[in-house]
């Protein structure tokens, strides 16, 4: 059958309106060249968004890379390197065409052959692309603009290939996705609208990207992810500001543009300015990441130490502060998203309880040795958080080490599996955003497939079946089903500690339109200034 994307009347009304008026965008004219400046929320350390989950990294990706399907804003699939599919009744067969003309920004063709390569870079690292890989029977090529892909299982491959977060599926050369998918990039040749190059760029820099001169966007108007995708801006460049008050004074004076995570009490001040925008941006879900792999939180009693010396509340007020920013959840899946259900939680609410933290502690074998936490200092949310749970892992007699660094140095740190007296760790503060903690198949810190997991590599069988279930579901009932079962018994094992959900604030120039704040991943295509 032919897959069941949903394009309405109206959008294809819509579609023939905008390429008669010029797209309905103000695309910038060379006369009204402009540059798009952004503040980072790190520093990116690597470009190679196989190597690493690093917001900055997957924002960088956004700009340089396209994908063959993309999320449209109500949470489906559409094609977009694609340029249709046809899928039969059981999802285990799958026939998918690419649009025609596709190029990568060295001008070189883009065909199956790279779309597959792909694919199998992105399929033995992501943690969605794990799943698909374990049910892969067969991906064929049949001509350069056609493939074809065999699963053994019912399982939604446009999905899985249009889910934003974890390790995307991004299109990349054959030559360049060759490379293992440990192993650093050294080739950034894209099939994105914009271009970088690689060979100039050490961390720390400001990163510029240029239009590429290549790229063919869609003709549909435009849909979160989805859609047309215009290279509106000449230029963007993305600097790493570590000094909060240096960025303040960036987006007060006009020399930014957009500030990607600013800290509370930076919004706070910057709420009541005319030239700028604070935006909710987009929901997250906080959390405390143990390393699985060493003392003490390889037992689930330290584990459950943890969740008795974390008040929600209390940790929501230091490290988001405006009440209207966050607020609790029990749910291992978002709250009030289609499958996030609180009542699975089976685990300690509310106050602080440090007796019942302590005997916990005690229980799990724990001798006093060092606990290691990686705090960023320049990340305000994780910086708050790491200090709080350190604080509190005091009063119950522990012996902390608060190592601090920078974000980007610590996503380095964190892929060590040595004990934490030899350089290694024992938690970090961590989010997953919204659109991937709502579902089981892209809940990247919700996997707990041991050494394929993410950092920290929790290790349970009974999550992994129940998430191979939730993908075998025939319906929705079953899935609900099914997704309870999955946050109950994530409740028990601990994959992650809760701290509640929250939204990461972004401020943005009164003067942009078409800036999407509430992005998990930030990108910048389809943003015009007004004065142009």
């Amino acid at each position: 059958m032919k897959y069941n994307f949903k394009i309405s009347a109206r959008t294809l009304i819509q579609t023939t309106l905008l390429s008669c008026l010029t797209i309905g965008l103000k695309v910038a004219s060379p006369a009204a060249a402009d540059t798009l400046r952004v503040i980072a929320d790190g520093d990116m350390k690597t470009a190679d968004p196989m190597v690493t989950t690093s917001w900055d990294t997957q924002v960088h990706a956004y700009l340089i890379y396209d994908k063959l399907f993309e999320m449209d804003e109500g949470g489906s699939p559409q094609p977009e390197l694609a340029e249709k599919v046809e899928a039969s009744e059981d999802l285990k067969s799958f026939t998918i065409s690419l649009r025609e003309g596709l190029k990568f920004s060295d001008g070189s063709s883009l065909t199956t052959d790279d779309v597959i390569q792909s694919l199998r870079r992105w399929s033995s690292r992501d943690v969605t692309g794990l799943l698909f890989a374990g049910r892969l029977k067969n991906m064929t090529k049949i001509d350069d603009q056609t493939f074809h892909i065999e699963m053994n299982g019912s399982f939604d491959v446009p999905e899985a290939l249009a889910g934003i977060t974890g390790n995307p599926a991004f299109i990349m050369p054959k030559r360049v996705a060759t490379n293992a998918p440990t192993d650093a990039l050294t080739d950034a040749t894209g099939s994105g609208p914009y271009m970088f190059d690689l060979s100039s760029w050490r961390a720390g820099q400001t990163r510029e990207y240029t239009k590429n001169p290549f790229y063919v966007p869609r003709k549909e108007p435009p849909s979160y992810y989805s859609g047309r995708k215009v290279a509106t801006f000449d230029k963007i460049e993305i600097s790493y500001v570590p000094d909060p008050n240096t960025a303040l004074a960036g987006m007060l004076t006009g020399k930014f543009d957009i500030w990607s995570a600013p800290p509370m009490d930076s919004v706070l001040a910057l709420r009541e300015n005319p030239d700028l925008v604070v935006d909710k941006g987009t929901p997250a879900q906080g959390n405390i990441r143990p390393n699985y792999l060493v003392p003490p939180f390889n037992k689930v009693k330290a584990r459950e130490a943890l969740t008795y010396l974390i008040d929600q509340s209390e940790i929501n007020l230091l490290s988001v502060g405006d009440p209207q920013f966050w607020h609790t959840c029990y749910a291992y899946l978002k709250c009030g998203s289609k499958y996030g259900d609180d009542s699975a939680y089976t685990g300690h609410r509310g106050p602080a309880d440090y007796h019942k933290a302590k005997t916990l502690l005690e229980e799990s074998g724990y001798k006093g040795e060092p606990i290691v936490i990686l705090d960023p200092t320049d990340a305000a949310f994780d910086h708050a958080q790491m200090l709080y749970v350190a604080a509190q892992l005091r009063k119950i007699d522990a012996n902390v080490d608060v190592q601090s660094m920078d974000w980007s140095t610590l996503a380095s740190r964190r892929i060590s599996k040595k004990p934490a007296s030899e350089g290694g760790w024992n938690m970090f503060s961590s989010i997953m955003e919204g659109e991937a903690a709502t579902s089981p198949l892209r809940h990247l810190q919700l996997a707990s497939n041991c050494e394929n997991a993410w950092f920290g590599w929790p290790c349970d069988e009974e999550i992994e079946k129940l998430r191979a279930a939730f993908i075998e579901a025939n319906d929705d009932t079953q899935r609900k089903q099914v997704a309870y079962k999955l946050q109950k018994r994530a409740s028990e094992y601990l994959p992650f500690i809760l701290t509640g959900e929250s939204n990461y604030a972004r401020v943005h120039r009164s003067d942009l339109e078409g800036f999407n704040a509430a992005a998990p991943r930030l990108y910048f295509w389809n943003i015009t200034r007004k004065s142009n």
